[in-house]
């Protein structure tokens, strides 16, 4: 669990590479933290990614690159 400390209330993230891999975990741990995040994805979409951002009640937006 996230600590009150690392609490991301307010801010907004832009994760590239967000569809997969190290950066769809950064995108969901930044949405875990109370974070929104934009996800950008760089060969394929990431929509699977938005859906889990959206799961944890945070704002997402998709985007390809």
């Amino acid at each position: 669990m996230i600590l009150d400390d690392f609490r991301l209330e307010g801010k907004v993230a832009l994760v590239t590479g967000a569809a997969a891999g190290l950066g769809q975990a950064i995108a969901i741990a930044i949405a875990e933290a109370g974070g929104d995040v934009a996800c950008h994805g760089n060969t394929r979409g990431p929509e699977a990614t938005c859906e889990a951002i959206t799961k944890l009640g945070r704002r997402r937006v998709r985007g390809y690159g």
